[in-house]
């Protein structure tokens, strides 16, 4: 809070008594305020439609059934502004009663000094912003999680139960939300891939990773096996210790990859065969010419020159094959 900023306070006063002057409690020096007073909820709640304000003070006098009703009325319309109970006498059921509905807080009239009052608007309108924060950060993470295009889900780290799963996962594996929230993480896994996975959680658990990124083998309903990158985080979720999951289908992906080292095994096997297979009788080849040259009278010049020069075109066409067979393998 800063003292050059004005706490609007709305009081609703008990019409069955004379209206409780909070501003005596208030030093300006303090905190500055403005107080409206109000005689019942209705009127406060057309008095909350209209302006806005920082804090309610609801002056109950007695504690009764009475009381619980104008609470719940004003709660009814909003429980963005933090709302204090003000009584006549300390009644431990009912200031419980009034807490477990909504209330901020419980404060007894005759026990009031500046302090508190001054302790009470703080507390209660910080606690109120943070509380409003959290939300704001819990509905954040619902929108992030739920609305997310990549599968995710959070499980308990202890039973490894599913606790929630977005609607990507549930598409991606063919699974409701309901189904899914009756299934442990062992129940996508395919029977050769448990073994891995209770290692990594077991080691996971043990050294308290807060992240972890592998690749599984999950299972769809429908039986079919896809290879999943998985994304780990150690998270608090209802206050308890879970991990957030975020899981990449790179089945696809694999397959390409398999695809091209199987293609980069051929093209290696046909560099190895034209620099092998293929060069061999065309050594020879151009070794009987060169016999020839030798042994041959000059009339027979003309027929070794041209099978010379159709084995030397041979030799450089199988190397200009060789030669770019090992660049395509070199690129991918």
């Amino acid at each position: 809070m800063t003292h050059n900023k004005t706490y609007k306070i709305l009081l609703i006063s008990n019409p069955e008594e004379e209206p409780f002057c909070i501003k005596a409690y208030l030093d300006d020096s303090i905190i500055i305020t403005r107080v409206t007073n109000i005689h019942s909820t209705s009127e406060a709640i057309n008095e909350l439609k209209e302006h806005t304000y920082h804090i309610i003070f609801l002056d109950l006098g007695k504690p009764g059934k009475a009381g619980l009703t104008k609470l719940d009325h004003i709660l009814a319309f909003t429980t963005a502004i933090p709302v204090v109970i003000l009584s006549n006498q300390l009644n431990m059921a009912f200031s419980i009663r009034c807490l477990e509905r909504g209330a901020s807080d419980y404060l007894i009239k005759d026990s009031l000094d500046t302090f508190t009052v001054y302790k009470a608007i703080r507390h209660n309108i910080d606690r109120r912003s943070y509380i409003h924060a959290l939300e704001e950060s819990r509905l954040r993470y619902s929108r992030l999680f739920h609305l997310s295009p990549q599968p995710m889900w959070v499980y308990d780290i202890e039973t490894l139960q599913f606790i929630d799963v977005n609607e990507a996962a549930q598409t991606k594996y063919g699974h409701t939300l309901e189904e899914f929230l009756s299934m442990k993480i062992t129940d996508i896994r395919s029977t050769a891939e448990i073994p891995k996975m209770l290692k990594t959680v077991y080691e996971t658990r043990k050294n308290l990773n807060r992240s972890y990124k592998g690749i599984f083998k999950h299972r769809t309903k429908d039986k079919q096996n896809i290879d999943v990158e998985i994304h780990s985080n150690l998270i608090k979720f209802n206050n308890k210790p879970a991990r957030l999951i975020l899981a990449n289908d790179i089945t696809e992906q694999l397959k390409h990859i398999k695809a091209m080292e199987a293609q980069n095994k051929k093209l290696r096997e046909i560099a190895w065969t034209q620099s092998h297979v293929v060069r061999a009788p065309l050594v020879r080849m151009m070794a009987l010419v060169n016999m020839l040259n030798d042994n041959f009278e000059d009339k027979s010049e003309f027929y070794l020159e041209q099978i010379n020069k159709s084995a030397q075109e041979f030799d450089q066409i199988i190397r200009e094959i060789s030669e770019k067979t090992a660049r395509i393998e070199f690129d991918d």
